[in-house]
C-alpha cells in the first residue's frame, strides 16, 4: 500500500487525539453521582476508624456487597431514597431516616454479627462503605 502525504497527516492527527478520546470514554464509565452519594453517606458515620474496621469484616463475610456502587445502591434502597434523593437530603434528615431504618432492622431481626457486635444490616452496610 502506497502511503500518501494526506494519509500520513490524517494518521498523525488521529494518533495525537487518541489520549483525549480515551479520557473522554473513561468518563462515561464512572458515575460521579454514586461517588458523591457514597461520600454523603460516609459523612453520617461518627467514628470512621471503628466503622472501617467493622466494614472490612462485613465485606469479608459478604463479598457480593464489596463494591461501592452495590453498597450505595443497597443503602439508598433501604433508606427509601434514590441517589438523587440522598443528594437532596440534608445531614439531619438523613440521620433521622437512618435511625428509623436501623430501628426497623432490629425489630425485623435483619441483623448481622460483626467482630462481636450485633449490627442492623443497614448500619453494617454503612460501615462497609467506609473503606
Amino acid at each position: 500500500m502506497r502511503q500518501t502525504r494526506r494519509f500520513v497527516l490524517v494518521s498523525i492527527g488521529c494518533v495525537s487525539g487518541l489520549p483525549l478520546m480515551l479520557a473522554a470514554g473513561f468518563g462515561f464509565c464512572t458515575d460521579t453521582r454514586v461517588d458523591g452519594t457514597a461520600a454523603k453517606l460516609r459523612a453520617l458515620v461518627a467514628d470512621a476508624p471503628a466503622a472501617c474496621a467493622l466494614g472490612r469484616s462485613y465485606r469479608a463475610r459478604f463479598p457480593e456487597e464489596e463494591k461501592q456502587a452495590v453498597l450505595t445502591g443497597l443503602l439508598c434502597s433501604s433508606l427509601g431514597l434514590g441517589v438523587r434523593g440522598i443528594a437532596a437530603q440534608d445531614t439531619d434528615a438523613l440521620l433521622s431516616r437512618l435511625d428509623s431504618r436501623v430501628r426497623e432492622d432490629f425489630s425485623c431481626g435483619d441483623t448481622v454479627q460483626v467482630n462481636g457486635w450485633v449490627l442492623a444490616r443497614t448500619e453494617a452496610r454503612l460501615c462497609a462503605l467506609c473503606k
